[in-house]
C-alpha cells in the first residue's frame, strides 16, 4: 500500500497528569504512516484523491491543541480517529506521539506511545422480535452510522422462527456488511452499548430481545477470548444468517473453514430441500 509519512512534526501542547504540564506546556512530537491508494491522483492530479501533507500537519497541531488531555494514549488514540474521519480514502494509520520534556527525573531521551489502526470489513447480524421490528432495524443501523462505522449494504429482512428452543414470537433478522478501524473487541463493545441503548435486557438466553447485533465476521479475524469468539461460533448452524451473508457476500472466504460462503451455505440447502 502507497504511503504517506510526516517525521518529527513538533507541536507545543498542555497534556499531561500534573497540574503543571497543563498550565506551562510541552514539546510534543509526532510521526505519522498514512496508508491510502495514490494512483488514482498520481496519474490525474486529482486533489481530491490525496492528502496535503502541510494541512495534515496543520490539522495535527490544531487537533493536539484544542483540550487538555491526562494521557498521550488518548491523545494519540484520537488524532488517528480524526485522519480516519477527515480522509475516507486511509487505509491504515500508524502514528507515534512522543513526549521528550516528559517529568521522569532519570536520563532518558523521550517517551512515546505508539497507536496502529487498519480498517476492515465485517459482517454484523441484527434481530428483533420486540415491538415494531421494522423500525426495531432502522434504528439499530442509523445507531451504528452515528459510531463512525461505515454501512456497505444490507441484506434482505427475513422473518424467522425463533433459535435456542424458548417460545416466543417470530424475529426479523437481516445481515450487514461494514467497514471500519475498529479493533474486533472495540467493536464488539460499541454494538453491546447500541444494545443496552436501545433497551436490551439479557434475562433469558436466547430469549426475546428488542435488538440483537452479533458480530459475525472481520475479515479473516480469527479470535478465541473469554469476551470474543470470531467467526462467531453459531454462524454455520444458524440458515437464516447463512442465507443472508450469501445475499450479500457468497464469495467472502470464511477463515477457519477455508470455504466461501456460498459453499458453506449449500449443504443447509440441499438439507432444505430433502427436508
Amino acid at each position: 500500500m502507497d504511503q504517506l509519512r510526516i517525521k518529527d512534526l513538533e507541536v507545543y501542547a498542555y497534556h499531561g497528569v500534573f497540574p503543571a504540564e497543563k498550565e506551562l506546556g510541552q514539546r510534543f512530537v509526532l510521526d505519522i504512516w498514512v496508508d491510502y491508494e495514490m494512483t488514482r491522483a498520481a496519474r490525474t492530479g486529482d486533489l481530491e484523491a490525496s492528502i496535503h501533507y502541510g494541512i495534515l500537519a496543520e490539522q495535527l497541531t490544531e487537533w493536539m491543541q484544542a483540550e487538555k488531555i491526562d494521557l498521550i494514549e488518548t491523545v494519540a488514540f484520537q488524532l488517528v480517529q480524526k485522519i480516519f474521519e477527515s480522509y475516507a480514502f486511509v487505509e491504515k494509520v500508524r502514528l507515534e506521539l512522543k513526549k521528550p520534556w516528559a517529568p521522569v527525573p532519570l536520563p532518558l531521551e523521550t517517551c512515546s506511545v505508539t497507536i496502529e489502526r487498519e480498517k476492515k470489513r465485517a459482517f454484523i447480524g441484527l434481530g428483533t422480535n420486540m415491538g415494531d421490528k421494522q423500525l426495531q432495524l432502522e434504528t439499530a443501523l442509523e445507531k451504528i452510522k452515528d459510531r463512525g462505522i461505515r454501512l456497505l449494504q444490507t441484506s434482505t429482512r427475513i422473518e424467522t422462527e425463533p433459535w435456542g428452543g424458548v417460545e416466543q414470537d417470530t424475529f426479523l433478522n437481516q445481515v450487514a456488511e461494514v467497514e471500519t478501524w475498529m479493533t474486533p473487541e472495540d467493536l464488539l463493545e460499541t454494538l453491546l452499548a447500541i444494545e443496552l441503548e436501545m433497551g436490551r435486557v439479557r434475562e433469558v438466553k436466547w430469549g426475546p430481545r428488542v435488538i440483537d447485533l452479533d458480530l459475525l465476521y472481520m475479515d479473516d479475524t480469527i479470535c478465541y477470548s473469554p469476551n470474543l469468539i470470531l467467526p462467531h461460533p453459531y454462524v454455520a448452524e444458524r440458515a437464516f444468517v447463512l442465507e443472508s451473508l450469501n445475499e450479500i457476500a457468497p464469495h467472502f472466504v470464511d477463515p477457519v473453514q477455508r470455504l466461501s460462503l456460498i459453499h458453506i451455505s449449500e449443504p443447509t440447502r440441499q438439507e432444505a430441500i430433502s427436508y
